[in-house]
Parts: structure tokens; C-alpha cells; sequence
């Protein structure tokens, strides 16, 4: 079972959202760290990036999720070392088994994973691949969302600018490693298998 530990927020809804599943998601939950989570390449580039960017991630050969940029180039207002110069993504449930956007239809209140903050090395590395750009819409700029700093208990926008709520849509704060999206995505596969199931869309 999960450590109980750091109790913060993310980690108490994680735990009651833990609790909820049969043992056999749980014991697979449990091991997950033991699989083979690494996303597939799928092409490497080094895009120019910009707001309204739409990509392509593959954790499953030959199944992609969208994933959409939100900001870019942050700069963090305490220069957070570890922020700044990086970018914000949103990635959904809906899926693909191919390199365009023709099936991209997000839906904000059924993500994949938490927004996360992430570097240009995950379309350096062609685990990020852009298949074009839909400008953010008034909606998607007005969407409640913050990033959750465990440090001292509060929200803040990407750049480090305290919100006085708990947003709607919450993530952790600070960069998502290298690796960090694909081992998120694996747990929802793992609670969800269907996920990558094209007769179940």
C-alpha cells in the first residue's frame, strides 16, 4: 500500500482514490514501478513552442493521447529554478492511432492526468510530438486550474502566483521529471485498461 506519509493534499485524494480499487489494481499498483512505463518515441524534434500547441504522446504502441500546451516559456516570479523556462500542458482521455489531430476533441473535466509542467526535452526526446496548433479559447483561458505546493500548503498559478482557492483542477507544483508523465499515465492504465481499448472510446 501507498506510504501514508506527507499527507498533503494530492496525496489524501491519491489514497482515497487507492482505497476505492479491487486488491488485484491494487497489488498491480503496488508494482507498477516494475513495468516497462517509459512512453514510445515517436518522432524527435525541436519545435518552437507556442500556447494552442496540439501533440501526440504513445505509453502503448500504436495508441496515442492528446495532450495540449497551455504556456509557455514560465516565468516564475521567485525564479524558481526548476519552473522557469518551461512549459504547461494539459493531456486528455481521447486517443488516436494516428499522427493528426483529426480525433482531438479534449474534454477538461475527464483528463488523463493532472496539468503538469514539463521541459522541451520531451519533444527533444520524441516522446511529445505536434500535430498542429488550435488557438486557446476563451474558456480554456479562463479554465480554474493551480499547481499545488506541498511546501507551504497553498495554490499558485505556473509562475508562482498565489491563488486564494483551491482550484477546480489541481496539480502538483514544480517540473514533472522525464519520466514522471508516462509513470502517471501508467497508473490510469492500470485502474482503467480500456483506456487503450478502441472499441471502448
Amino acid at each position: 500500500m501507498p506510504d501514508q506519509k506527507n499527507k498533503n493534499l494530492l496525496r489524501l485524494r491519491w489514497l482515497e482514490r487507492y482505497d476505492r480499487q479491487p486488491q488485484e489494481i491494487k497489488d498491480k499498483l503496488d508494482s507498477y514501478e516494475n513495468y516497462d512505463f517509459q512512453l514510445r518515441m515517436i518522432k524527435r524534434k525541436k519545435p518552437t513552442l507556442s500556447a494552442g500547441d496540439v501533440f501526440l504522446l504513445s505509453p502503448r504502441e500504436d495508441i496515442y493521447f492528446y495532450g495540449k500546451v497551455f504556456k509557455t516559456n514560465i516565468k516564475s516570479i521567485s525564479k524558481n529554478e526548476l519552473i522557469e523556462g518551461n512549459h504547461s500542458v494539459f493531456i486528455f482521455k481521447c486517443k488516436t492511432n494516428r499522427l493528426t489531430m483529426d480525433d482531438f476533441a479534449p474534454d477538461y473535466d475527464n483528463l488523463l492526468i493532472d496539468p503538469c509542467i514539463v521541459t522541451t526535452s520531451y519533444w527533444w526526446r520524441g516522446f511529445f510530438y505536434n500535430v498542429g496548433n488550435i488557438p486557446l479559447t476563451d474558456f480554456e483561458k479562463s479554465l480554474d486550474y493551480g499547481f499545488y505546493n506541498t511546501g507551504s500548503d497553498r495554490f499558485s498559478t505556473e509562475e508562482g502566483e498565489r491563488l486564494n482557492h483551491q482550484p477546480r483542477i489541481m496539480a502538483g507544483g514544480g517540473m514533472t521529471t522525464i519520466t514522471g508523465v508516462a509513470s502517471e499515465i501508467e497508473q490510469e492504465l492500470i485502474i482503467n485498461p480500456a483506456l487503450v481499448d478502441f472499441k471502448q472510446r
